[in-house]
């Protein structure tokens, strides 16, 4: 049966060469890419977001600084005080021996504000460079941002437009992608989860 069959296959024509496939248009490739990834500007928004929740807001940290100078600080303060005394001697021309107490308590209240916070903290000068930061951070969180989206698109593209023949090749480019990816995913707060490819 064996031999029927390697005879068989021995005897066929030879199959027609399996013709290429025409190779996709770029332009509908990025098209289409573009409609099934978000946008650059949504990119860069998610970015700035996520770069922003990791830190509080120095402008109102200061805000609610000058609102704590309308409190008072309140010091309360109670003393109670046992003093005795003993005379013992002559007194004119009787002899004295008494003992004088005199216990007291004082209670005491103090309010104090400090109305020079309500035009500028003592740590205004720290809340600007820490916004300063916050703003330098967000900026560089965009840039990367930006830099990866189109490095995943360029790379994705070139994945569809023309994949590699050999399967470890397209591997390490299905790595790379899925690399910059991650990347993008870590800067977005997760934009890119459900879009891997």
């Amino acid at each position: 049966m064996t031999s029927t069959l390697l005879a068989l296959l021995l005897l066929a024509p030879p199959a027609a060469p399996v013709a290429a496939l025409p190779a996709p248009d770029p332009a509908k490739l990025l098209a289409r890419l573009a409609i099934s990834e978000p946008s650059v500007a949504a990119v860069q928004a998610a970015a700035a977001r996520h770069a922003e929740a990791a830190t509080p807001d120095p402008a109102e940290l200061a805000k609610r600084r000058r609102l704590s100078a309308l409190l008072p600080r309140i010091t309360a303060e109670v003393r109670h005080d046992e003093r005795a005394y003993r005379v013992v001697g002559m007194q004119g021309t009787s002899e004295v021996d008494y003992l004088r107490s005199s216990p007291g308590t004082s209670v005491s209240l103090h309010a104090t504000w400090e109305l020079g916070d309500l035009v500028a903290t003592t740590g205004e000068a720290a809340a600007a460079a820490a916004a300063l930061a916050r703003a330098r951070r967000r900026d560089e969180a965009v840039g990367k941002a930006t830099a990866l989206h189109f490095e995943r698109r360029h790379r994705l593209l070139a994945l569809l437009a023309d994949p590699p023949p050999d399967a470890r090749a397209r591997l390490e480019a299905e790595l790379e992608l899925a690399r910059v990816t991650a990347e993008l995913d870590a800067l977005t707060g997760g934009l890119f989860l459900e879009r891997r490819p």
